[in-house]
């Protein structure tokens, strides 16, 4: 399978391996699900022992928001340092580079990577 790449939604830059980065799974503008951690280049965050959380969504179903028509749906990712305490309602954009160019968080660390599920009414 191949990478997944990001653009920051706040800085503009792109998300490598490893960026400490807020992830959140978007559905008509919603959040669904947040995750918080270190980059794995696969969609997803680690935590400091290298497990990756999943989505409650299947990964197919992530994939078709992803790929979509609709900028509401997908996923959107703030690299931590850049975090302003706005949730993002649009994903982010593609990084041509796919996650294997330089680190741009700084050298910010998570340090409790969790998984957030939002109940959606």
């Amino acid at each position: 399978m191949g990478c997944f790449s990001f653009i920051c939604k706040e800085s503009n830059l792109p998300v490598a391996e490893g960026d400490a980065v807020r992830m959140y799974l978007l559905k008509n503008g919603k959040v669904l699900e947040e995750m918080r951690g270190h980059y794995d280049l696969y969609g997803k965050v680690y935590n400091d022992a290298g497990d990756s959380f999943e989505w409650d969504m299947e990964w197919l179903d992530v994939c078709d928001l992803i790929f979509n028509k609709n900028d509401g749906d997908g996923i959107a990712v703030i690299l931590e340092y850049y975090f302003k305490d706005e949730v993002p309602t649009t994903q982010s954009d593609d990084d041509y580079n796919q996650g294997w160019g330089n680190p741009n968080g700084r050298g910010w660390k998570v340090d409790l990577p969790m998984h957030i599920r939002y109940f959606q009414s």
